[in-house]
């Protein structure tokens, strides 16, 4: 036991504490911080601040409401009243204003303005002008009725059963699946990579020769795949902790995060599919890391492990339109498949209890053959220096011969 601990601890701290591990790790949150500073850059720079002006000849804006302040990352548009038309065309021609509206007397019957300008603003001034108008249309409304219609609809989509429901108060709980998956998907990536790596580099170099006479195969090999399971679980916490971090703050200056109401029920899942596929995953690599004969072949096939997990991603159409689907429950029942398929599926539908716990069954029965796969093929692999060893020979009764 004491070997397979240092088995463990070997493994993991050999790429923990490596500077394209660690590059690995943060420039994850940072892309997504950047994304998102470009989003607020783009969006920021949508808004033009220069003043918007009006002409009232209706009086509705004279009553004096103030409209909603914007939501980030939008910024507040000054909005300048004109007595006449004469007055607000000069400020336009001057560059003092971007626009101007005309409000006929008539206005509170027709429903129509004018909106004058040189080049077109953009919707962001033009919304802001729009909620100025509304607020004072709504001035003689009660507080509360005023309010919520300032605030706009909350359509709430909810299935027949009520086991499921969509609006803007819990979108997260319907993105957060997709994420889950993406962010799963990349920890699996770069951990398998590097069990992968490791296994080939050692086969090359011998260096296995020597570990086989202080260290049974199974303990080296169970370390290993320990300690691969280890660095992906620490990428992910550490990621979780990005996100949670990043939602804390974003709480105080974005609203729609306000309202962000964490599935428990969807992330338990995720939790109870995301161990066993790690060990499958892990077992695989480094099965087909005893197999091959360098690093190069290695990183060559194991494309065709990651193609399987990808599928989901690739009909996200169908699992969207139809979760319950036999073509998407038989994806959530195979084990190369199940994981992002169930995790998914969770957002968009009411999975039955048998299907979640055949799938689990199934890709925890697969993560331990996976381990009897990848200490097999390292027993008759690892003393066979240059040469491939064949799949077929892996599942033959008798071994491969010498």
């Amino acid at each position: 036991m004491t070997k397979f601990w240092h088995v463990f601890r070997h493994e993991y701290t050999r790429h923990v504490f490596q500077r394209r591990f660690l590059f690995a790790l943060l420039s994850v949150p940072f892309f997504i911080l950047f994304m998102i500073g470009m989003i607020f850059f783009m969006v920021g720079m949508e808004t033009d601040t220069t003043p918007m002006g009006y002409v009232d000849h209706s009086g509705i804006l004279a009553r004096g409401m103030t409209a909603p302040p914007p939501s980030a990352p939008n910024r507040p548009v000054p909005m300048r009243a004109f007595a006449d038309e004469q007055a607000a065309e000069a400020a336009l021609q001057a560059g003092e204003i971007q626009a101007y509206y005309v409000i006929p007397q008539d206005y509170a019957a027709s429903g129509q303005a004018q909106l004058v300008y040189i080049k077109e603003p953009r919707y962001p001034a033009r919304g802001q002008f729009y909620d100025l108008l509304l607020a004072n249309l709504l001035a003689d409304q009660p507080p509360e009725i005023a309010a919520r219609i300032l605030e706009g609809n909350d359509l709430v989509v909810r299935s027949a059963d009520a086991s499921q429901e969509a609006s803007d108060e819990n979108w997260f709980s319907i993105l957060m699946p997709m994420f889950t998956g993406i962010i799963f998907i990349a920890a699996i990536a770069t951990t398998s990579g590097y069990l992968l790596q490791a296994v080939v580099e050692e086969k090359e170099n011998r260096t296995m020769e020597i570990m086989v006479t202080s260290v049974s195969p199974g303990q080296l090999m169970t370390g290993k795949i320990l300690g691969d399971i280890a660095i992906g679980l620490t990428q992910l916490f550490v990621w979780s902790i990005f996100i949670v971090i990043g939602i804390v703050i974003g709480r105080n200056y974005l609203d729609f995060l306000r309202g962000i109401q964490i599935p428990w029920g969807t992330l338990a899942l995720a939790v109870a599919l995301i161990i066993p596929t790690f060990i499958m995953n892990a077992a695989l690599m480094a099965a087909l890391g005893a197999t091959v004969t360098d690093s190069r072949e290695g990183q060559q096939v194991s494309g065709l492990f990651m193609l399987p997990i990808w599928l989901p991603y690739m009909l996200i159409a169908l699992i969207m339109e139809s979760p319950n689907s036999p073509i998407v429950v038989a994806m959530s029942l195979f084990p190369f498949t199940a994981p992002l398929t169930m995790i998914m599926r969770a957002g968009f539908a009411t999975i039955p209890a048998w299907q979640i716990a055949f799938s689990i069954i199934a890709l925890s029965l697969t993560a331990l053959g996976s381990i009897w796969l990848a200490g097999r093929a390292f027993r008759l692999g690892m003393l066979r220096y240059g040469q491939r060893l064949r799949w077929k020979e892996i599942f033959a009764r008798g071994g491969a011969k010498a």
